[in-house]
C-alpha cells in the first residue's frame, strides 16, 4: 500500500492501493465464503446487509448521509469566513479523509505523528498536529516531512520552553531546511495541555522568537472541554475563553512575535462549538486564517452530537447550523430470548461505542416479514459485555432469534476504532464498498 517517494522521506497512499489491500483473517463483517479477499472485492458483488450475505455484527455508513454532511458542513464553514481542517482521529479512514479534502477542506488535523504521517501520505495540503510534539522520533519525522514537502505546511503545538527547545535543537541540525511551524496552545485551569495565562504565552513566544529552527505562526485552543447540562452557561464560558485566545493573538502581533503576521493561524473549534468559534474569531483577527477542526460532522450521530447540534440551533451564532444526518449504524442479530422481557444480541463493547451513551435499537428486520427495516420502539440497551448486548423490551414484543436490529450510536469516534473495515451502503442497504480504517 505504501510506496517510498524518490527522496525516501515521505510515502503516498492512493485509493487504488487500498482497493488492492488483502483483508486480514478475522476482519469483521466480511462474507465467510471466501469470496471477498481484497477490500475492492466488496464493490460490485451485489451484497446486501439484509440479504444474508454478511456475518454480524456489522458497522455500516450510509453514503447519502455522508454526501449530505460533507456538502452542508463545507458550505457552513465557507459562509462563516473560516477554513476547515477536520480531525482525522474520528475515522482514520483514507477514503473518507480524501472526500473531505475534495469537498473543500483546507487541510486535516491529527492527534499523533502516526496519524499525521498517514494524512501527509494522502496529500493533505495543510496539516495541524493538535497536540504537543514531544520525542526525538516524532520531531525527526516532522523535520523530514517538512524538508520533503515544504509547500505543504505542518503546524504543531507547544506550551512550554522544554518542548520548544527540543524542536529547535533537532530542526537546527538542518539549517538549510524550513523552520518548524509552531502554534502556542492556550489551555484552561485543570484542563489538558496549554499555557495557563496570556503572560505565559507571551513569555513562550519571546523564547521561540530567539530560538533557531523554529518559527511562531499563531495560536491554538480547544474549547470542547466546556460541557455541562447548562447550555447557556457553557456558551458564556466558551465565549470568554475565545476572548482570551483572541487577546493572545493580538498581543503576539503587537510585539511582532509572529513569523508571518499576514499569514498566521488561529485555530479552535471541535465538534461542539464551532459556531461560537466562527462568530468570535472570524473577522476579528487580521492576518489570520481561522481554522475549525470538527471531525465528527462527516458521520454525525444519534446521541451526543445530535444534542450539541440542537444547542447550535438555539444559539444561531452564525446562521442556522448545518443540517447533518446520522450516517453510522451498527447491526446485530438477536441470538437469544432467555426471558420474556430480555433479548441478547451479538454486539458488545468490542463493536460499538459506550463511553457516552449506549447504542439505541431503532430498526428491525426479519427476512420474510419485512421488505425493508421497520421502525422499532420500546427496546432499550441496558448493558454491554465484550460480545453481547442486553436489551429490555415489553414482554409482548415480537422479537425472535435470528432477527436483525439496527442500532444508532452516540460518539462515532469510539465506534470507528473498533472496526478495520466498515461497509458503505445505499438506502436499500446494498453494499457499495468497504471503508478501511488505520487505528
Amino acid at each position: 500500500m505504501h510506496r517510498p517517494d524518490p527522496a525516501g522521506l515521505t510515502m503516498t497512499v492512493s485509493l487504488a492501493d487500498l482497493d488492492a489491500l488483502t483483508l486480514a483473517p478475522g476482519t469483521k463483517a466480511i462474507p465467510l465464503d471466501g469470496s471477498v479477499r481484497r477490500l475492492g472485492d466488496l464493490a460490485g458483488r451485489r451484497l446486501n446487509l439484509l440479504g444474508g450475505d454478511i456475518p454480524f455484527p456489522a458497522a455500516v455508513l450510509k453514503r447519502a448521509a455522508i454526501d449530505n454532511n460533507l456538502s452542508v458542513m463545507q458550505a457552513y464553514v465557507d459562509r462563516a469566513g473560516a477554513k476547515l481542517a477536520p480531525h482525522a482521529k474520528t475515522t482514520m479512514c483514507p477514503q473518507l479523509l480524501t472526500r473531505q479534502i475534495q469537498a473543500g477542506a483546507w487541510g486535516l488535523t491529527a492527534a499523533t505523528m502516526t496519524q499525521l504521517k498517514l494524512c501527509h501520505a494522502l496529500g493533505a495540503p495543510n496539516l495541524i498536529l493538535a497536540n504537543q510534539l514531544v520525542g526525538r522520533a516524532e520531531i525527526e519525522c516532522l523535520r523530514d516531512l517538512t524538508i520533503a514537502a515544504p509547500d505543504r505546511p505542518v503546524y504543531v503545538l507547544v506550551d512550554g520552553a522544554d518542548g520548544a527547545r527540543a524542536i529547535s535543537e533537532i530542526f537546527s541540525r538542518s539549517p538549510a531546511g524550513p523552520a518548524a511551524r509552531l502554534l502556542i496552545e492556550l489551555g484552561v485551569a485543570d484542563g489538558r495541555c496549554g499555557v495557563r495565562s496570556l503572560d505565559e504565552g507571551l513569555a513562550l513566544a519571546r523564547l521561540i522568537h530567539d530560538l533557531p529552527g523554529v518559527a511562531l505562526h499563531g495560536v491554538e485552543g480547544y474549547e470542547g472541554l466546556v460541557f455541562s447540562d447548562h447550555a447557556k452557561q457553557d456558551a458564556v464560558e466558551v465565549d470568554a475563553y475565545l476572548g482570551d485566545l483572541l487577546g493572545l493573538y493580538h498581543r503576539l502581533r503587537e510585539e511582532a512575535l509572529l513569523a508571518a503576521p499576514d499569514d498566521a493561524i488561529l485555530t479552535a473549534g471541535g465538534s461542539a462549538y464551532y459556531d461560537l468559534v466562527a462568530r468570535s474569531l472570524a473577522g476579528e483577527a487580521p492576518g489570520a486564517t481561522i481554522v475549525l477542526r470538527s471531525g465528527c460532522y462527516i458521520t454525525h450521530d444519534s446521541g451526543f452530537y445530535r444534542e450539541l447540534l440542537s444547542r447550535m440551533d438555539d444559539r444561531a451564532a452564525v446562521g442556522a447550523p448545518p443540517r447533518l444526518r446520522p450516517a453510522l449504524e451498527v447491526w446485530a442479530r438477536v441470538i437469544s430470548r432467555p426471558q420474556p422481557d430480555l433479548a441478547i444480541v451479538m454486539m458488545g463493547k468490542r463493536d460499538v461505542s459506550f463511553d457516552i451513551h449506549l447504542p439505541t435499537a431503532t430498526r428491525w428486520f426479519r427476512e420474510g416479514l419485512h421488505a425493508a427495516p421497520a421502525a422499532l420502539d420500546g427496546v432499550v440497551t441496558t448493558k454491554l459485555a465484550d460480545q453481547h448486548g442486553f436489551l429490555t423490551l415489553p414482554p409482548e414484543a415480537d422479537l425472535a432469534v435470528g432477527d436483525l436490529l439496527g442500532f444508532e450510536i452516540s460518539h462515532p469516534c469510539t465506534t470507528f476504532d473498533k472496526w478495520s473495515v466498515l461497509l458503505e451502503i445505499d438506502e436499500a442497504y446494498a453494499v457499495l464498498g468497504g471503508l478501511k480504517t488505520f487505528f
